[in-house]
């Protein structure tokens, strides 16, 4: 079965100033994109980025050994 990565941004402060991270979590391929969406849209708002949220597939997942 295929896993997604999803990342998103997490900050508090601004762009330029205050703390900026990002938080990850793997989901199974047959999670909906309406679960992925609520997992990167929630947390307090203070300190989380609706901006940019990336998808992505692990290397290891396509064949390509580590």
């Amino acid at each position: 079965m295929s896993v997604y990565v999803v990342i998103r941004d997490m900050s508090a402060g601004n762009d330029s100033v205050g703390e900026m991270w990002q938080e990850t979590k793997i989901f199974n391929s047959d999670t909906t994109l309406d679960e992925v969406m609520e997992w990167a849209m929630q947390g307090d708002t203070a300190t989380h980025s609706r901006k940019h949220i990336q998808i992505t597939m692990p290397d290891n997942t396509r064949g390509i050994s580590e």
